[in-house]
């Protein structure tokens, strides 16, 4: 029993450890905006596409990722993200121009693709599914861990290409963690029946005439869109909106990050606690609509950081159960999770990447509370999505 548990908590750790070095090397871009702007001659648009771009893979992957793991495996396939995104991030320290950034942050996104789309298979082989949304949501606070870090500290480096260097060994050393003694589980933990290899075929049809899918991806598509706006640009709108210099903006912008990181451990457990999951989300997306719009606002200081880190909590303590609830549908199951988390993740990078970078910030411009009030909407129109979800999911 205590190897099996030993087991569950190795799974965690490797799923937290790769969500970390998904998203550090993007959140090292926001504090470090001061730098590469000028350096790479780009335009606020060209920016947020390059801070987007990560997520760009996830449009046309996340259902491939899903769809792949279910015929192959989910360590092989989360290990083929894991090396393309490692080779990306190497290459991305002799970036000279926007397109080299561009296409190395997109590139490097890809493991990010294929660990959202399978987290919820990839656990539930281990967990109930009553524990599964608290057991996503630790392993996705690497997420929350890796934008705190990439934001607070990377305005430390002395240049954009030292920064970057650290981010490849990093990638490097966690890449190889990963490829050593990640696995998989072939049987299910309670009744021990071999998990299927589903149809390809059959999978697609049964996940998208699944209107909970539907509405769990467009619910995910705008929790999204809100939360990379409002952290890709807040550094710079502190910064030139507040006064604030670019080392302390990073720093103070963390807050958001330790919110979301606190979010993704607790969120679930409160959750649970409430016993109504489509009300628990409609609420966190209402009141972070709120916070994404006036929380930077704030008077500087302790009240600042607290509308920060509740802002971000708010966000991320949706993120694990939004991304959990597909497997708990009875139509979809383990045998469709794979397919399902494609879908649904397919639709959330579309989120990712379309509403910061080609609807928010055209509409703003260099405009940062416009940007922060559009933000909000965006974390709203969620909230709206949220209400259609069934409670019994």
């Amino acid at each position: 029993m205590r190897k099996k548990n030993n087991n569950k908590g190795i799974v965690v750790f490797l799923a937290f450890i790769i969500y970390f070095i998904a998203i550090y090397p993007q959140y090292q871009l926001s504090p470090l905006s001061y730098l590469i702007i000028p350096e790479f001659k780009l335009t606020a648009v060209q920016f947020s596409g390059i801070f987007t771009a990560a997520m760009i893979s996830g449009i046309f992957l996340s259902l491939f990722a899903g769809l792949l793991s279910d015929k192959i495996g989910i360590k092989k396939s989360i290990s083929i993200g894991v090396i393309i995104s490692t080779v990306a991030i190497v290459l991305r320290i002799f970036s000279n121009d926007y397109t080299t950034l561009m296409l190395s942050m997109a590139f490097a996104g890809i493991v990010s693709t294929f660990m959202n789309s399978n987290i919820a298979k990839y656990l539930g082989a281990w967990y109930s599914n009553e524990k599964l949304g608290s057991m996503a949501g630790l392993a996705m606070a690497g997420s929350s861990v890796g934008m705190a870090v990439g934001m607070s500290t990377s305005a430390f480096f002395p240049s954009v290409k030292t920064a970057f260097s650290f981010a490849a060994v990093l990638t490097g050393i966690i890449a190889a963690v990963w490829l050593v003694f990640g696995r998989d589980k072939e049987k299910e933990p309670d009744n021990g029946k071999e998990m299927s290899r589903v149809s390809i075929i059959k999978g697609l049809k049964v996940v998208v005439k699944n209107r909970q899918i539907w509405f769990i991806g467009t619910c995910l598509m705008f929790l999204m869109g809100a939360n990379i706006s409002v952290s890709a640009f807040l550094p710079l709108a502190l910064q030139v909106s507040r006064g604030i210099t670019p080392k302390a903006a990073g720093v103070v912008a963390s807050t958001l990050m330790i919110g979301a990181l606190a979010g993704s451990v607790l969120g679930p457990v409160i959750c649970r606690k409430m016993g109504n999951t489509r009300m628990f989300l409609v609420i966190c997306g209402a009141a972070g609509a709120l916070g994404a719009a006036g929380a930077w606002l704030l008077p500087s200081g302790i009240i600042m950081i607290a509308g920060l880190f509740i802002t971000g909590f708010l966000f991320s303590s949706m993120l694990p159960i939004l991304i959990s609830l597909p497997i708990s549908i009875p139509e979809i199951g383990q045998d469709y999770a794979g397919t399902a988390g494609g879908f649904a993740a397919t639709l959330q990078l579309l989120g990712c990447v379309l509403i910061p970078t080609y609807i928010i910030t055209p509409i703003a411009g260099m405009n940062y509370h416009l940007l922060m009030v559009l933000a909000g909407a965006s974390a709203l129109a969620s909230a709206t999505c949220a209400f259609f979800i069934y409670r019994r999911t």
